[in-house]
């Protein structure tokens, strides 16, 4: 009889963890594993500027948009850590996740993030171009593209161009979305050679 109740305990058990993993729901869930800590940049100052300029705003390709029918443009930040602890951010926007990721980055560099009232200080600028994530048979799949520069007095003087594209295989509910999201998210946003920007500026030697 014990060993009855512990097989249908575990059947809920599982049958909770389905519905929850298939439940439609308004936002995803992005980890960004969070580099090193190291002092590269120390004493540098820049403001931090985000722009979409993505033609198509629909992140979800027709096919992937059946799966997120209440998705409201919203993301579940958490930052991954070297230990492998997980800390929730908060949530936030399209434009929210990269500007609060890549200024977590930029701080693990020694870079201090200045107001946007600030002047006579470099403008570093992440200009987002495209964003999409597609299903495909049995695959989620994810492109990311965006361009990163820096710019002083409006001058430009550096930038790069990272584009990239990740994909999982296809699992119950929605997860493989949110995980092929983070993957190519921490790939793209830690793939910058933010020291060679400022190398190329020559704001550093």
């Amino acid at each position: 009889m014990r060993i009855r109740y512990t097989l249908l305990f575990t059947a809920l058990i599982v049958l909770t963890a389905i519905i929850a993993g298939c439940a439609d729901r308004y936002y995803l869930i992005v980890d960004y594993q969070v580099p090193v800590i190291t002092s590269h940049l120390e004493g540098q100052t820049i403001q931090l500027q985000i722009k979409d300029l993505r033609e198509d705003k629909k992140i979800f390709s027709p096919e992937a948009e059946e799966q997120f029918s209440r998705f409201k443009n919203r993301y579940s930040l958490a930052w991954i850590k070297q230990d492998g602890s997980r800390a929730l951010i908060g949530e936030f926007d399209l434009k929210g996740i990269f500007k609060k990721a890549f200024a977590k980055r930029l701080q693990n560099l020694g870079v201090l993030i200045a107001s946007n009232e600030a002047t006579h200080v470099p403008v570093m600028q992440l200009s987002i171009n495209h964003l999409k994530i597609d299903q495909l048979d049995r695959k989620w799949i994810a492109t990311i593209s965006y361009e990163a520069s820096l710019s002083s007095d409006t001058k430009l003087i550096a930038r790069e161009r990272v584009t990239g594209s990740a994909e999982r295989i296809k699992i119950l509910g929605r997860k493989g979305a949110d995980t092929v999201l983070s993957d190519i998210f921490t790939d793209l946003l830690n793939r910058l050679d933010i020291v060679k920007l400022f190398e190329q500026a020559k704001l550093i030697s």
